[in-house]
């Protein structure tokens, strides 16, 4: 019984999955643990870096306000002006324009004022409501300054006014005239809002003593529980529940000393932790679905894992006895099925090996039938002998001299490639014989450029690799004979050591299907069946000589065309300082 695979299957997975529900257990609660401490701390100092951004921004409008007086000459006109002229209506409208561009600098700021306690008269601007800026600038700034008692304190001022609570920086300017600034609490609130509070969390303004001082979306309970807890803070931040329906939240509190007020945010405990409770919900279903498991476990042994390996020992014992007709049922789970599948395929592939063998030597026969018929070019040497003939009815004995000589240089280039490779010069030269041939069968209809550098005349490449490629761009991409049709020869070298030969043309180029399957490596089998033999020739032969290391390259021009680009190793290269070493 214990020796069997039963037993050892059911054992094993007993030994597996009950450590692994207990460190499954115990790694929610410590991840829910340093989560809520990761979560505090990161909130914590984020809260607390916001509010030292908003101190430094109390702290330069401060600054800002105190040197009013003597960076402002408007407000020094303004001072000395009788009220209600066109004199002082102008600088007041240029004091505005100026307080509404500082007003966009201090990002936080609603209101930039100037008072004069004498006429009454304000001059500001707003990003709240106008008329209840005005009203509160001309009601409380007596007020303040009057509680000031002329000692002029960094400390923002928190005033309620009307249901509204602002934060309020006045300075004496001269004897008539105060400047100031205001902020709305609500602003303030507003701007906490990149904290990820959820949907039942909230941020609130409270004073000193614990009084709020903005509004919230905070519930009546939360409110009343953050009231409670900020007091008694012994950190920035801690654990609080609701008194209500016991929920638990993240309390983060930071004092600002310029203003006297606490930014209190409130984040509900299921935000922290994100996704990490339905993490623990689905620990809790562990060990259940762990009891399911076994009792379907063993059920499922004989007939998943049992059951198809021991057909699969007796088909492998019948193969043994050379019996090739068996075939097994492939009807099991997914790993046994591709087994058995592959099991079933060998047999089948062993059967019609011969089949396939007998098949790939007449491929083999038609492709190597193919690649001799491409280098007899019948129609070339026909359309040669014809132009000479035409050329002779006319008498044109110079044009009939220069094609013999193409011819000739042709033909003898032709019978000498069976030597093992040529210099990339003769190898030109050549290509230039078949051009101007093929130039004087076009006449004023191909044109061509040859870029040889001196440097790599002396190269040695595999013949008739350039020409073919030539050839081909004719073939197929000389399709309009109403235009001018120009093919290009470019040689250059890259710093990894490779010489690259460039032929392109201004032809009808690659069709996208066709281009498709040569940049994935499919050119081999695309280049036979549309009837480019020459250039799998080529092809082949520069896989041979330099091992695989050559590269080819194909695309279409950038208005129109083809470009081949193949690369050649240039350790393969023998140039001219070479040989006369």
């Amino acid at each position: 019984m214990k020796n069997s695979l039963r037993f050892k299957f059911v054992a094993g997975f007993l030994i597996i999955i009950i450590p692994l529900i207990f460190f499954l257990l115990f790694n929610n609660l410590y991840a829910i643990t340093v989560v809520r401490e990761q979560v505090s701390t990161t909130n914590s100092n984020l809260l607390a870096q916001h509010v030292k951004q908003i101190n430094k921004m109390f702290a330069e409008t401060n600054t800002y306000l105190y040197d009013l007086w003597d960076n402002e000459i408007d407000i020094n006109q303004l001072n000395d002006l009788t009220f209600g002229t066109d004199e002082y209506l102008l600088t007041k409208k240029r004091i505005v324009n100026r307080f509404q561009t500082n007003l966009n600098y201090f990002f936080l700021l609603d209101t930039i004022f100037l008072f004069n306690d004498q006429t009454q008269d304000v001059t500001f601007v707003t990003k709240q409501d106008y008329y209840f800026q005005q009203k509160l600038i001309v009601e409380t700034v007596p007020i303040e300054m009057a509680d000031q008692k002329n000692v002029d304190s960094p400390v923002w001022r928190l005033i309620q006014f009307e249901n509204r609570t602002v934060l309020m920086k006045t300075t004496r300017l001269t004897n008539n005239l105060i400047a100031g600034a205001i902020v709305n609490t609500d602003s303030l609130v507003a701007s906490l809002e990149f904290l990820d509070m959820g949907t039942t969390g909230g941020a609130v303004i409270l004073t000193k003593n614990g009084a709020v001082a903005s509004h919230t979306t905070l519930g009546a309970s939360e409110l009343k529980g953050a009231v409670e807890a900020v007091p008694h803070l012994n950190n920035t931040y801690q654990i609080v529940t609701d008194p209500k329906d016991n929920n638990k939240y993240l309390l983060i509190s930071v004092f600002s000393e310029i203003a006297n007020i606490n930014y209190t945010v409130m984040i509900p405990e299921g935000t922290m932790l994100k996704h990490l409770p339905f993490f623990q919900i689905a620990v809790y279903f562990i060990p259940l679905c762990g009891i399911l498991i076994l009792l379907f476990y063993l059920y499922f042994l004989r007939s998943v894992l049992l059951k198809p390996m021991n057909s699969l020992m007796r088909g492998m014992n019948r193969i043994m006895r050379g019996d090739l007709n068996i075939r097994l049922n492939e009807n099991h789970s997914s790993e046994f099925s591709f087994l058995i599948g592959t099991f079933n395929n060998m047999v089948t592939e062993i059967s019609k090996l011969k089949i396939d063998v007998y098949e790939e030597k007449i491929r083999t026969q038609e492709a190597e039938f193919g690649l001799l018929q491409v280098q007899i070019r019948p129609h070339f040497y026909l359309n040669s002998l014809n132009i000479i003939y035409s050329l002779a009815a006319i008498k044109e004995y110079a044009l009939i001299q220069k094609m013999t000589q193409h011819l000739a240089e042709y033909f003898r280039f032709i019978t000498q490639t069976k030597q093992g490779t040529v210099t990339l010069e003769a190898e030109i030269r050549h290509t230039q014989n078949y051009l101007e041939i093929q130039k004087l069968r076009f006449p004023n209809q191909l044109i061509y450029e040859i870029e040889l550098p001196d440097r790599y005349r002396k190269c040695d490449i595999l013949p008739l690799t350039i020409q073919t490629f030539v050839e081909n761009s004719i073939i197929h991409g000389f399709t309009d004979r109403r235009e001018l049709f120009t093919v290009r020869i470019i040689i250059t070298a890259d710093e990894q050591d490779f010489l690259w030969i460039e032929v392109s043309d201004s032809g009808v180029g690659f069709s996208e299907t066709f281009l498709k399957k040569l940049k994935e490596d499919r050119y081999e089998d695309e280049l036979f069946a549309e009837g480019h033999l020459g250039i799998q020739n080529v092809i082949k032969r520069q896989r041979i000589r330099y091992k695989g290391k050559a590269q080819l390259l194909f695309n279409n021009g950038k208005v129109r065309g083809a470009e081949v680009k193949l690369g050649i190793p240039m350790s393969y290269c023998v140039n001219e300082e070479d040989e006369d070493v």
